[in-house]
């Protein structure tokens, strides 16, 4: 079991681990100063001690959670993505929708920062 977000994203291969990647990269863009770390399996983010979002990686797809209490713009946009009540599931066989991820990432940033 990985001990650190880079053990995680290494235990997969190809598209995913290019795909968790790129998830990685936009997450540290657009939350600077978030403190990487292991959580429920997956790699997590938290800044200031509170958890701001969770990548998973998975043979045919990498997920991003939790999508709870949205904006209702946001919960639209996502819409086509979301697999059950708090993922959403980006396909392998899709482009990474970046603008997407960053609007989703900031939100559940101020939404962390907040609580």
């Amino acid at each position: 079991m990985a001990s650190t977000v880079a053990e995680y994203i290494e235990g997969f291969e190809g598209l995913t681990r290019e795909r968790l990647e790129e998830l990685r990269e936009i997450v540290l863009d657009v939350v600077p100063d978030a403190v990487e770390g292991i959580a429920y399996g997956v790699a997590g983010f938290k800044v200031n001690g509170k958890p701001v979002v969770y990548l998973g990686g998975f043979i045919k797809h990498v997920s991003v959670y939790p999508i709870t209490e949205l904006s209702a713009a946001l919960d639209k946009a996502v819409a086509p993505y979301r697999t059950g009540k708090g993922t959403a599931k980006f396909p392998n066989t899709e482009p990474l929708p970046r603008d997407l991820i960053e609007d989703l990432v900031r939100f559940l940033a101020n939404r962390a920062a907040t609580r």
